[in-house]
This record gives C-alpha cells, sequence and structure tokens, in this order.
C-alpha cells in the first residue's frame, strides 16, 4: 500500500496579525476588530471545510470560534513562540469538533473501534497526480470520525495523543482511523488514476 501524500496546496497560507492589532481588539476598538476578523476568516472557513461539508455551517463555526478568540484574547500569551494563527487554530478545532458531537451522532458512534484491529500500513510513499479539489472530494466522502482523524494528523499536524486527547478516544482507535483513512483514499486515488489512463 502507499502512503497518500498531500498537495501544498491543501495548506493555506495564513495572514499573521500584529501585536498592534491584538492590543487594540482587547481595547475594543471596532476598526482593529474588523481587521482581526477580515484576516482570519478566510483561512479558517478553509481549515473548518475540511470537517464541516456544509459552507454555511462552517462560517457559523468560525464566527462562534472568532467570538471565542476575541473574548478570551486578554489571555493569549504574545510573548510565547505560539503564533496567534495558532492559538487560533487550536480554538477552531475544539469548536469544530464540540459541533460534530452535538450534531452528529453518527460521528462519536463511529469511534467504537478494538485498537486491537490496528493494521499498520506500508511506510511506501508516492506522489499522486490527483488534483487538489478531487483530493479534497475523496476526503470529504469518508466517515466523519475517518476524515476528523486523517485531517487533524496529515494536514493540521497533530500527533495520535493530542488527537486521542481532542476526541475523547484511545490512541491506537486514532491510529486505526489514519489507517483506515489511509486505505481507502488509497483505493479511490487507484481508480481515479485508472480512469484517467483510459481516457
Amino acid at each position: 500500500m502507499r502512503w497518500v501524500i498531500l498537495p501544498a496546496a491543501l495548506i493555506e497560507v495564513k495572514m499573521e496579525l500584529n501585536s498592534e492589532v491584538i492590543r487594540k481588539c482587547i481595547k475594543g476598538d471596532r476598526k482593529a476588530i474588523k481587521v482581526f476578523y477580515t484576516s482570519s476568516s478566510g483561512w479558517m472557513l478553509g481549515v473548518c471545510t475540511r470537517y464541516i461539508k456544509d459552507r454555511n455551517e462552517a462560517m457559523s463555526i468560525v464566527n462562534i470560534s472568532l467570538l471565542a478568540a476575541l473574548e478570551n484574547l486578554k489571555k493569549f500569551d504574545s510573548t510565547r513562540e505560539e503564533k496567534i494563527e495558532a492559538w487560533l487554530k487550536t480554538i477552531l478545532i475544539r469548536k469544530t469538533i464540540d459541533y460534530m458531537r452535538k450534531e452528529k451522532s453518527a460521528f462519536s458512534e463511529a469511534f467504537d473501534v478494538q485498537s486491537e484491529s490496528l493494521h499498520p500500513a506500508s511506510a511506501e510513499s508516492t506522489e499522486s497526480q490527483i488534483g487538489k479539489q478531487e483530493l479534497l472530494e475523496m476526503i470529504n466522502a469518508l466517515n466523519p470520525s475517518t476524515k476528523a482523524v486523517f485531517n487533524l494528523f496529515a494536514i493540521e499536524g497533530y500527533k495520535h495523543t493530542e488527537i486521542a486527547e481532542l476526541l475523547k478516544i484511545s490512541v491506537g482507535t486514532s491510529k486505526w482511523h489514519l489507517n483506515d483513512a489511509r486505505k481507502k483514499l488509497q483505493v479511490l486515488i487507484m481508480k481515479a488514476e485508472a480512469v484517467k489512463l483510459t481516457q
């Protein structure tokens, strides 16, 4: 089995918010809040739509996340190495998972997988010729729990221990879902490549 390598284009470039904007937001400056929102909402929507198919629902989660961030901006420690974008992404991921748990019962039910059933995939890797949009559609076709683990690991860069804590599952279950996603994506990619060869 081949490992799926994601195109770099799947990872958005985020605009950096400066400390002056953050300071003004804390003071309630409306112009600064607008800058905070406009510079963050686009890339946050891109992240959220990896988990939530409905764009309106995803935008609602982005708005809730940005509101939570603004309310807690005083807690953000700008002296730490963590950038504001990473802090915002953490809030967004947590709000997205909360939404999925609340709205999609299938999400939590799909995590009833025993870690003993984990079968590690081969370490062989290859680059695919599948386009960004086609790959995103394939990822969206995964069941919600498998898609969440895959996105958190392969795109967001979370470790299995972090994913397990976020999703309240075991590390073994997280690894199982990642391998399951890779297997299913590999089959979909091979089918798509076969179709391209016959055209």
